[in-house]
């Protein structure tokens, strides 16, 4: 079935604060309270840390990582709404700033305040379209990707806003992914849409672009156009296993789809990830769509017992038992669970009814 979480984009490899032959004691004093502030902000000491950026963003008043610093420290604190007011009143006070409005729009996204951060990109996107901005870079952490509400680790997360350059673009580019993953939290899949074939005509054939497009495409009911998408994908990363499961399953769905090309690629796909759920249920349902019921009730069996609680893995299963026409007690008990909609607590009585059909050997 078609797999709905995928990176927004690579993450790149953290990057170390203090690397480098420079020593601490050769350093200018905003990189030395700099470090000191993260250093601070590392061991919690919160109020030593802000008062350390705060004193990086008066030297640096051109710079933006003083002021950065002192939201990381609110969002370490579990105060996303004084971070995003911390970086308003710093952008009162530098009114037109890109790199603020854009700082600005990231912790707004963090803070789950997506209508102001979809405000604040425009009005980057309109600065950065009459300026020379392709040198505008703004960090939001090494693992990358935005984050709706207070991340499982705030401090980990304000560290990694800090430390160094993400995979995120420069320029217009980092602007239009923003807005995109934006559209996407707020399930505005069309305007998703619209910003990541932005973003993929300034970066052509950029193979994960592509598969958030078509994702989104999908997601918006495009489906003919998503296809054409990932096959694009495929043509540039023919090891995409997100991809090919995803286009194994809409030949699948398609009418007079190629049965035949869909489970090759779900077969490839799950030699890529062999523990996927998703791709296992695929394959599954490729099978039952050829006539080999035997071979689909298996594989959604497998499926089930990994993930009892997933209503379409449950659908499926279902699907398949009654095309068989198999009848028993324990049968009919279990297909009843799994086209019922999953309910707190019901996943250990999906196991204990697949157990009772393993006792009572009724499907192999």
């Amino acid at each position: 079935m078609f797999v709905s979480k995928v990176p927004f984009r690579p993450s790149a490899a953290f990057i170390l604060l203090f690397a480098g032959t420079v020593s601490f004691a050769q350093q200018r004093p905003e990189d030395k309270l700099f470090q000191e502030g993260v250093l601070r902000l590392k061991d919690s000491k919160f109020p030593e840390a802000e008062a350390a950026f705060r004193k990086v963003a008066e030297l640096e008043p051109a710079g933006l990582r003083g002021s950065l610093g002192v939201a990381q420290v609110f969002f370490a604190q579990k105060q996303p709404d004084q971070a995003v007011r911390f970086l308003q009143a710093a952008l009162a006070a530098n009114p037109g700033r890109l790199d603020l409005l854009v700082a600005l729009g990231d912790s707004a996204v963090r803070a789950g305040q997506l209508d102001l951060a979809l405000a604040e990109y425009r009005l980057a996107l309109t600065g950065a379209s009459s300026a020379a901005s392709e040198d505008l870079y703004v960090p939001r952490g090494a693992a990358g990707g935005t984050i709706v509400g207070r991340p499982a680790d705030p401090l980990a997360e304000s560290l990694n806003v800090l430390a160094g350059r993400d995979a995120t673009p420069k320029g217009l580019a980092g602007i239009h992914l923003r807005l995109a993953e934006t559209y996407r939290l707020r399930n505005d899949h069309i305007g998703a849409v619209e910003e990541w074939a932005k973003l993929s005509a300034s970066m052509p054939k950029t193979g994960w672009i592509l598969t958030n497009l078509g994702m989104e495409m999908e997601a918006a009911g495009k489906r003919e156009e998503a296809l054409k998408v990932y096959r694009e994908v495929l043509a540039v990363d023919p090891s995409n296993a997100v991809v090919l499961n995803n286009v194994a399953f809409m030949i699948t769905e398609r009418p007079g789809g190629d049965l035949f090309e869909a489970l090759r690629l779900a077969r490839r796909a799950r030699m890529l990830v062999p523990g996927s759920a998703d791709i296992m249920d695929t394959e599954g349902w490729v099978s039952l769509k050829q006539g080999y019921v035997d071979d689909a009730i298996g594989t959604f069996l497998r499926v089930v017992s990994m993930q009892p609680v997933n209503p379409a893995f449950r659908k499926h299963l279902a699907a398949a038992i009654t095309q068989r026409g198999l009848h028993s007690p324990a049968v009919d008990a279990l297909v009843k669970v799994l086209n019922s909609p999953p309910i707190a607590g019901d996943e250990e009585e999906v196991r204990n009814l697949l157990r009772n059909l393993a006792t009572e050997q009724t499907i192999r």
